[in-house]
């Protein structure tokens, strides 16, 4: 047992070590599923801004039906 245990140690340091490494070299290839993450918020953004846009639009009109009477 005690002969078992440093191996295994330093085979999930080696682990680790290659993970992280293959991490920073291919982080920009993305798999389909983080490229959908970018494109959920980009949807809600775009959902926001056409809601203020509309309200700015509908305050717009109603204060110039207000000034007409």
């Amino acid at each position: 047992m005690n002969q078992i245990r440093p191996k295994v140690i330093l085979q999930a340091h080696a682990t680790r070590s290659l993970t992280a490494l293959a991490l920073l070299l291919h982080a920009r290839d993305r798999g389909p599923r983080d490229m959908r993450k970018p494109l959920n918020t980009l949807i809600a953004s775009l959902v926001v801004a056409i809601v203020i846009v509309v309200a700015v639009a509908v305050g717009g009109r109603i204060g110039s039906l207000i000034g007409q009477h």
